[in-house]
């Protein structure tokens, strides 16, 4: 049975994008303070639009963190690395345990934020 999200697959995408980790955790960061500084300005009378925008923002913080994040965990896997077949066994489960959870966390910020939006 062949997977369409594999460690293996998920450590090739992250090696395309090693050089933008820390652009995506700068932009975090970024939207982050943004975000902040929009919460202080939101009181009962502000613009529904204001209120969209600086949900927006969080958003997409989580997702840029969560790219990064993505990126910093499957750059390099230690079952490449492994000397021993009970390593080699061990470090797979990790990684595709760590595989299974990105798999989820990758499209949850963008789906929470679809969801909040039309519902």
């Amino acid at each position: 049975m062949k997977y369409l999200l594999t460690p293996h697959i998920f450590n090739q995408a992250a090696t395309i994008f090693w050089n933008k980790r820390w652009r995506l955790l700068q932009w975090s960061l970024f939207s982050f303070i943004l975000f902040l500084i929009l919460q202080n300005q939101i009181e009962l009378s502000t613009p529904t639009p204001l209120v969209w925008l600086t949900l927006f923002i969080v958003f997409f913080a989580l997702q840029m963190l969560v790219l990064a994040s993505f990126i910093f965990f499957f750059k390099n896997l230690p079952s490449k690395k492994a000397k021993s077949r009970g390593w080699y066994n061990f470090y797979r489960t990790i990684e595709w345990c760590e595989a299974f959870i990105f798999t989820l966390l990758i499209p949850f910020p963008t789906l929470t934020y679809l969801y909040m939006l039309f519902i």
